[in-house]
């Protein structure tokens, strides 16, 4: 089984697929090989690419939490935590000095409480130019990005959540994790908490990353993971490239996510994924 990332790995930059790329993917697939998608991305920003490399297997999406079935409409495998206590969690985010990502099958929710943080929605802060928050609007559609100014709306979308997102200093991020422990108390469900990217704290259930999804779907195919080749650029990449037979990084990763591989392709924007998976399945 091939296990792709989808942004910094198979597409470029400008969010495009290269015509090598599909062809070397169809050219492997029609020689038996597994193929399919991991990424970050919700279900409904995954799709899109699943069809345009005209996949049949399921996708692993929001970080290994739902393995979609595409030609079905449906999950075959989620994780995600009650609305009781993805309830509570947005209640003790929204006390904190943090913007806030919430991530469902369908949306990105974006509330941005101090615009002065680095992370999401960077495109509107003041310093941009009138350009770049226009260009962001098309971004915002193609992915379903909406920006909200009150949390509790979320609660009454009625859309599953899977994932929540708290950017802020690194003071404010372990005050909101300290403020989680109480959840366990309350529910009797622990949450699980990985700080990625220095600032951002995602809050889930127990039992995510894609190295999970990677389980999962061996589990679903019957195969072992020692026969799958993984790809992929970013640090929620790096469980997912130990966990595989042979974990490819990216040439444009990070040292941390190269350091992690077994072999270094090219960068996103040289068809390095195409190279990868010519080099070890053609």
């Amino acid at each position: 089984m091939a296990l792709l990332d989808i942004d910094g790995t198979l597409v470029t930059t400008w969010k495009s697929i290269t015509k090598q790329t599909k062809n070397v993917i169809k050219r492997i697939s029609d020689n038996g090989v597994i193929i399919c998608l991991c990424t970050g991305r919700n279900v409904n920003s995954t799709i899109p690419v699943h069809r345009a490399l005209r996949l049949s297997t399921p996708c692993m999406c929001v970080d290994g939490m739902v393995m979609y079935d595409v030609a079905r409409r449906s999950a075959i495998f989620e994780n995600a935590l009650p609305h009781g206590v993805m309830s509570d969690v947005l209640d003790i985010v929204a006390q904190y000095d943090v913007n806030v990502e919430v991530i469902t099958d369908k949306r990105y929710y974006w509330y941005v409480k101090n615009k002065n943080i680095r992370g999401y929605d960077f495109y509107t802060q003041d310093n941009n130019s009138l350009l770049i928050k226009l260009g962001s609007i098309p971004y915002k559609i193609w992915f379903g990005v909406r920006n909200i100014k009150n949390l509790q709306l979320v609660k009454t979308k009625g859309e599953k959540i899977y994932e929540v997102v708290a950017i802020g200093a690194p003071d404010q991020t372990d005050a909101v994790k300290a403020a989680l422990g109480g959840i366990t108390t309350t529910h009797g469900c622990e949450v699980l908490t990985r700080l990625l990217w220095s600032n951002q704290l995602f809050i889930t259930a127990k039992d995510v990353g894609k190295s999970h999804g990677l389980r999962i779907l061996c589990e679903h195919f019957n195969i072992k993971p020692s026969e799958v080749v993984a790809i992929g650029d970013d640090d929620n990449d790096i469980d997912m490239l130990k966990s595989a037979g042979m974990g490819v990084a990216m040439g444009n990763a990070s040292d941390a996510v190269k350091n992690s591989a077994d072999f270094v392709t090219r960068t996103n924007n040289n068809e390095g994924a195409a190279f990868a998976l010519e080099e070890f399945f053609l």
